[in-house]
């Protein structure tokens, strides 16, 4: 159970870095 915990935290932080990722594309790209 501990192995999916990890897993599903390491998946949503990868997720979530790139969405902000893409956000700041985003906002560098429209001005």
């Amino acid at each position: 159970m501990r192995r999916v915990l990890w897993f599903i935290a390491l998946w949503a932080a990868g997720v979530g870095t790139l969405a902000i990722v893409a956000l700041i594309i985003r906002a560098a790209i429209v001005p």
